[in-house]
Order: structure tokens, then sequence, then C-alpha cells
């Protein structure tokens, strides 16, 4: 019987090139990717504060959020700042009046909606701010843990000092 030598030629290396190549970079994107963005090698922290939006809670957690109370993101338990403000309105929902054919704005007997102010020093990337590694967005949803309340809301707004 005839047995073949094992040879390798210029198209053989190349291939091997091509495909080190390509775990490379999948290697790159999926694995070594930082998710926080583009943070810059020594940058400094920044002061923001930040409004959250917790719709339809019950009234009676109307008193459970203070001022300088620690707030962490329920998901990830890291910290992402310190409550400076809290504001309390009626929860109110859009009906629709069949005999007058308008949309009538009415408020919900019980529950209430509650904006929580939230200062925290984050660092600032070319696509979010990021407080110990949690993003910091306009329109991002946010599961808040409180000493006395979990919540879950919106950003609303985002200011930077």
């Amino acid at each position: 019987m005839n047995k073949r030598k094992l040879r390798f030629n210029g198209v053989d290396v190349l291939l091997i090139l091509i495909a080190l190549a390509a775990a490379f970079v999948l290697l790159k994107v999926f694995v070594l990717n930082d998710r926080g963005g583009d943070v810059q090698a020594g940058s400094d922290t920044v002061k923001i504060q930040y409004v959250v939006q917790l719709q339809n809670l019950d009234a009676r957690f109307k008193e459970s959020v203070h001022r300088g109370q620690a707030v962490e993101d329920a998901i990830t338990r890291k910290s992402i700042g310190t409550v400076v403000g809290v504001e309390v309105h009626d929860f109110e929902k859009v009906v629709f009046d069949y005999d007058s054919g308008r949309e009538i704005v009415s408020s919900v007997d019980g529950r209430i909606t509650m904006l929580v102010t939230i200062e925290a020093d984050v660092v600032e990337t070319d696509r979010a701010f990021l407080a110990d590694g949690c993003d910091i967005r306009v329109g991002k949803q946010f599961s808040l843990m409180l000493p006395e309340i979990y919540g879950v809301g919106f950003c609303i707004r985002l200011d930077k000092e």
C-alpha cells in the first residue's frame, strides 16, 4: 500500500492563519469586550443627578424613601447612588369616556407615582455614565433596592453637574 505523506503548502498556511485571525476576532468581541464602553484610563469621576419614576406603587409606601438613603441596583447588587429628593404624586391613568368621546385622566385610589432623585459619582463613557459598573442612561429601566422598598421604574431625567 502506498502511504501519503502529509505536506503543507502555501495555501494550507494561509488557511490556518485566517482561522487563527477569525478566532482572535471572535474572542476579542465576545469575551474580552468591556461592556461599559470606552472608559478612558485615569478618567475622573463626575457627579450626576438622575430621576427614576416608580409608577403604580401602593400608597402605603408614600413615606418609605428618605434623603440620604443608599440606592442599589437589585439585579447587580451594586451601589448606584444616594437619594437626594423624593416627589410623590397620585397615580393617574387615561380612560376613554364613550359618552363624550374624549379621553379623561383620572387618579387611582390607593396608588401613587414616586419620583426618586438620585445623586451618584460616575465615570463618563462614550455611551453612558457608569456608577460602579452599572449604566446610567435616560430611558433605562432600573430595579431599585432601598432599605424599605423595592421598585422598578425608568430614568426620566439626567443632569450632569
